[in-house]
């Protein structure tokens, strides 16, 4: 690792002091010069309108059709389905591939902005900029007083994230200076020019929880007691460049059934999309996020889970890597740091990787198609970072044997008729050679118990379904049965801390 003399502070949320990096005066004195990012409004407006222009008249033609094609099972995209699922996954599809030809993205959720307010136009607003109402806490009337709820942005289901501080930053995310910047940052997982803008330091990004149960009402900050209950730290899906935490495929499909069925408490991070963030800006979100809960709501390292679907998978591995490579920065105790686990829904583990058969021989009948990722990867600038795609931080499958015999236990889920189905079951038995685990993947039922190793890399495959069917109308009831083995799996795991 790079070596920077050090300071001692008292980290907020720990009862343990950390030592505290001295940063580089001339990254302060960047981020002290640095604004905010500015948010583009017109364009997204505009790419909005066009597909709703277009795909709003055009489906009143495409969908009878649709119902048309799937009254005989043989005519269905797999006959395995029922009426109903194949009808609207070919709907789905359509709507994927229309947003990918049209460009469209919400715009930013600005901290302040108007989509930030707690009235019924906020809301309208933000269905119709496809970022949905939010989270699903409902209060009970006798908790708003006890809560001294602010009465403009009264929700308690929604967090606005403070960005963190340069002294957790190093190596993959280590600041410009500015555009001048010739340094060369050396550790032992990055080796290059500083990759972060200093801009982003100054920009607050939201988060939104779905508890357990609706009434009950989320960690708040500075609370006394601290939380007792475990915590999913979730990325959504969208390849980096569409969807929101709060929209109703990603929030309320997924996140609200997830949290509700498996019994646990998820921390849904609205990161910004690219091309308006690009990489590594989403890791930093996700640290940030991270650190929140760490730091000001006062979750130990052993009660936070981390979890995503598709690339919010992707974003997972990325900031558990960052974690356990620069523990020493984030940690009081860094030799006794532990993840308690990772859940990868419909993973996506190796970018523009076509080795893998899946991909081709599933896009025929899955929602998504390949050129979503290559939005992605564009968006990001994946190709323009000093290092191939083919590196760990952006293909996980080449991780050392080392690095992944490190990992925490991971519970891995995929469709089976999805295009990652492949790269999900391949690196389910890397996770497992480096574990000295038995290689095998599982049916759609998975026993857990204390005395199967094995649990502590599961993969369960549901047959025929999509890719991130967890996020579908109609598949929802297949999804819930692998929300409840996550509970038990979660259960599971909090034994072997």
């Amino acid at each position: 690792m790079s070596s920077a003399s050090v300071d001692t502070k008292s980290v907020a949320g720990s009862s343990q002091s950390i030592e505290k990096r001295k940063v580089d005066p001339n990254v302060l004195a960047a981020i002290q010069r640095a604004t905010p990012p500015k948010i583009k409004h017109l364009r997204p407006m505009l790419r909005l309108i066009l597909f709703q222009l277009y795909f709003f008249p055009t489906s009143f033609i495409a969908i009878p059709l649709y119902m048309l094609r799937c009254i005989i099972p043989y005519f269905r995209l797999n006959k395995n389905w029922s009426f109903i699922s194949a009808v609207y996954i070919l709907v789905v599809r359509r709507v994927m591939r229309n947003l990918i030809r049209f460009g469209v993205q919400p715009i930013v959720p600005r901290k302040g902005g108007l989509r930030d307010r707690n009235t019924l136009v906020a809301t309208i607003v933000g269905c119709l900029n496809l970022s949905g109402p939010g989270g699903s806490v409902v209060l009970a009337k006798e908790n708003v007083k006890a809560l001294k709820l602010n009465a403009t942005h009264g929700r308690p289901d929604k967090v606005w994230i403070p960005p963190a501080g340069p002294e957790y930053l190093d190596g993959i995310l280590a600041v410009k200076t500015g555009p001048s910047d010739r340094r060369r940052i050396v550790t032992d997982d990055y080796t290059g020019p500083p990759l972060l803008e200093a801009k982003w330091l100054k920009w607050s990004v939201r988060a939104l929880w779905f508890t357990h149960k609706p009434h009950v009402v989320p960690s708040q900050l500075g609370a006394k007691n601290k939380p007792n209950r475990p915590v999913i730290c979730y990325f959504h899906g969208g390849a980096g460049v569409t969807f929101n935490a709060g929209d109703l495929h990603m929030g309320q499909n997924l996140a609200k059934n997830f949290a509700r069925t498996a019994g646990v408490d998820i921390f849904s991070v609205d990161y910004n999309l690219a091309p308006f963030a690009p990489s590594p800006v989403q890791l930093y979100q996700a640290l940030s996020a991270y650190l929140h809960l760490l730091n000001d709501f006062g979750y130990s390292p052993d009660q936070i889970y981390i979890g995503g679907d598709s690339h919010g998978s992707w974003m997972t591995l990325q900031l558990e890597r960052y974690l356990r490579s620069y523990k020493h920065l984030l940690f009081a105790d860094p030799d006794n740091f532990k993840i308690p686990g990772l859940v990868l829904l419909s993973p996506w583990i190796a970018p523009q990787d076509l080795s893998f058969k899946s991909r081709e021989a599933n896009v025929g009948t899955d929602i998504i198609d390949l050129s979503y990722e290559s939005w992605g990867v564009a968006a990001q600038g994946l190709h323009k970072l000093p290092y191939p795609i083919t590196d760990p931080w952006n293909t996980h499958s080449n991780k050392t044997p080392a690095e992944l015999a490190a990992m925490p236990p991971c519970f891995i889920a995929n469709g089976g008729g999805e295009t990652l189905l492949d790269e999900g079951q391949h690196f389910a038995n890397l996770l497992r050679k480096a574990k000295n685990l038995p290689t095998s993947t599982s049916n759609q039922r998975v026993v857990l118990s204390p005395g199967e190793l094995n649990c502590k890399v599961v993969h369960h495959v549901y047959p025929h379904q999509v890719h991130d069917y967890f996020t579908v109308d109609t598949e929802i009831s297949k999804a819930v049965k692998v929300y409840k083995q996550i509970g038990t799996w979660i259960k599971f795991t909090r034994t072997l801390l």
